[in-house]
């Protein structure tokens, strides 16, 4: 009986190796490696060769990846001229690694749904063009 405990105990540790391999694809992230929570650390737009730090400007995004696959957070954009208004808009939804890249799925239309993010390390990077702006955003993890 004791024999038959060590097999039992060999096998269901190899089986938990097994399923947390088998959560990690060819860069070796898992979700949950990059589940957490991002704030913006660069938030830029460029238009026309004009950079705008949009975090200077009050602007945030605020950003929490969960293990699950869920997210909450936030972006908030102040408006770019006088008497128009704030664009503020919550992140709750789903998001999925692929490699490394995150993808974010909430029903506010915002630039993040439509941007890959590229993980490096404890950051988050995007970098593209909508309609001749260009948007750079870099999310720490804290």
């Amino acid at each position: 009986m004791m024999r038959t405990g060590r097999v039992l105990a060999v096998i269901a540790a190899g089986a938990g190796a097994c399923l947390e391999a088998c959560h990690k694809d060819a860069t070796g992230l898992t979700p949950n490696d990059v589940a957490g929570h991002y704030a913006a650390a660069t938030f830029t737009t460029i238009q026309a060769g004009a950079t705008t730090n949009q975090l200077a400007r009050g602007s945030l995004i605020d950003l929490t990846l969960v293990g699950d696959g869920g997210t909450t957070g936030r972006l908030f954009v102040r408006a770019a001229k006088p008497g128009t208004a704030d664009f503020d808009a919550s992140l709750a939804g789903t998001w999925t690694l692929a490699a490394d890249t995150v993808t974010l799925t909430h029903t506010a239309d915002t630039f993040l749904r439509d941007m890959p993010l590229r993980v490096a390390g404890a950051r988050l990077e995007g970098d593209k063009t909508f309609s001749g702006v260009q948007i750079v955003v870099v999310l720490q993890k804290q």
